[in-house]
């Protein structure tokens, strides 16, 4: 589950909650304990999944929030980074991560160096765990990070 908080500028007592349970979900727009709206991000716009009374501009400035969030660009700067060794990086959480790599890698040698360089691209300050698998998702290593630190 991911949730964000978005204080909304022009009202600064109105605090939005902003939750995802699942990687790929709708977000939930919550206020003061009820769903307001489900958003989603359809052809690069943010929009309301379902009726709602909420303006879309209201709309648009939740999707900026979460467009900003480190955990929607980490996994594709694990892809590119290691774009010869890794097949797909998948959010599960904003704290957690599953890594798929690609068929034919030496994958001991690559849990070294993903263990040596991952530290350097995460940026958030929370711990941050890494499940790493191989293609067969037969052999597998979790990696964390807190504060730029291997733990």
């Amino acid at each position: 589950m991911i949730e964000l908080t978005y204080f909304n500028p022009l009202e600064a007592n109105k605090a939005y909650q902003l939750i995802q349970l699942h990687a790929g979900d709708p977000w939930e727009v919550v206020y003061e304990g009820e769903i307001l709206a489900s958003i989603v991000k359809r052809d690069g716009t943010w929009s309301s999944a379902d009726d709602t009374k909420l303006y879309q501009q209201l709309i648009l400035a939740f999707g900026a929030l979460i467009d900003q969030q480190h955990f929607n660009r980490l996994p594709l700067e694990i892809e590119k980074h290691w774009s010869d060794k890794v097949q797909k990086a998948i959010v599960q959480a904003d704290d957690k991560y599953m890594v798929i790599c690609k068929p034919g890698i030496n994958f001991d040698r690559f849990e070294k160096v993903f263990r040596t360089y991952i530290p350097s691209l995460v940026a958030d300050d929370w711990q941050i765990s890494f499940h790493v698998y191989d293609a067969e998702m037969s052999n597998d290593f979790e990696a964390t990070v807190k504060y730029k630190l291997l733990v």
